[in-house]
């Protein structure tokens, strides 16, 4: 669970909930980009804002393929330990 906190809280203090991403160096923001959270910020912004247009659809495509490969990652990670 530690390691759980230790990618959330930058992945949390790094997103674009706080500053806009412009505030955050060149290379700094494709990691930023990259964030799950930074996603999910922006897709909440388009639909609070109602200017949902289809590349609102971007943020979508990538959270739904990062909630595959973590359910992926995690059904294999049980079934290795009840096959133990």
């Amino acid at each position: 669970m530690a390691l759980m906190t230790c990618a959330v809280l930058p992945m949390f203090l790094f997103s674009p909930t706080f500053f806009p991403l412009s505030t955050y160096h060149g290379s700094l923001q494709v990691v930023v980009r990259c964030s799950p959270l930074s996603q999910s910020v922006t897709l909440l912004r388009d639909l609070t804002l109602g200017t949902v247009t289809w590349s609102s659809l971007e943020p979508v495509a990538y959270l739904f393929a990062m909630g595959a490969f973590g359910l992926w990652l995690t059904s294999r990670r049980i079934s290795s330990l009840l096959l133990r």
